[in-house]
């Protein structure tokens, strides 16, 4: 008994990180269908449009200038 009780547990440890990652993804897809869940302010189409930091420095100072890399509530 003392032999089985690690290949026991890693199964079952296997088995509730895989079940956690399918309630995850359901999840995630229930939040991708709903048109009124919140934005991520990562996503490129959300409140700071995406993460600008991952744009070439020109470009930023341009944004930044028109300001639309952090736009106040309520612009688009």
């Amino acid at each position: 008994m003392d032999g089985a009780i690690v290949p026991i547990l890693s199964l079952f440890t296997l088995l509730a990180v895989a079940l956690l990652a399918l309630i995850s993804r359901e999840r995630t897809r229930d939040s991708m269908r709903d048109p009124d869940a919140p934005i991520s302010t990562l996503a490129k189409d959300g409140r700071y449009g995406g993460v600008a930091f991952l744009l070439p420095l020109d470009e930023r100072f341009r944004r930044a200038q028109r300001g639309t890399v952090f736009p106040r509530r309520g612009q688009p």
